[in-house]
């Protein structure tokens, strides 16, 4: 199962005039919510195809020279727009508490959560939350709904 989720992933890489890495973005499929769907009895063809509805973010960095530019945003923005073309339902990650980055996810579009809080997968009719630890916040991006 691992050898397939690592096929179902994202890198995107931002570059700059001179044609060096100053940002990148990584979304993959997602691990723990495959977890906990086999925890609570789901068969795995059922877990796995989870990474066609979901994505995780799992990096998203920018060089610090190249900090302030709108790279980070861009990566957000690109990954959302690739997700959504393959018809994901969600896109999440999370980030430390203490690095206080909640109007950034929100300026791009996400819903940021408060340390520790955990969300409901009831739109993916799954009968589950996802979150992370208390020192960790998850932001949020869903599909809308038509």
């Amino acid at each position: 199962m691992n050898e397939a989720l690592t096929t179902v992933s994202l890198t995107l890489v931002a570059t700059d005039e001179q044609d060096r890495t100053v940002g990148v973005l990584c979304a993959t499929a997602p691990g723990t919510l495959i977890d906990m769907a086999l925890n609570n009895g789901y068969t795995a063809d059922k877990a796995m195809a989870l990474s066609l509805f979901v994505a995780k973010i799992r990096g998203l960095a920018v060089a610090e020279h190249a900090r302030g530019q709108g790279i980070a945003a861009t990566l957000l923005k690109r990954t959302w727009q690739v997700h959504q073309q393959f018809g994901y339902m969600l896109l999440y990650g999370s980030y430390e508490a203490d690095r206080d980055l909640a109007d950034f996810y929100i300026r791009c579009g996400y819903t940021a959560h408060a340390p520790g809080e955990t969300f409901p997968l009831d739109r993916i009719a799954l009968p589950f939350r996802l979150g992370a630890g208390d020192d960790q916040c998850v932001f949020t991006r869903w599909r809308p709904r038509h």
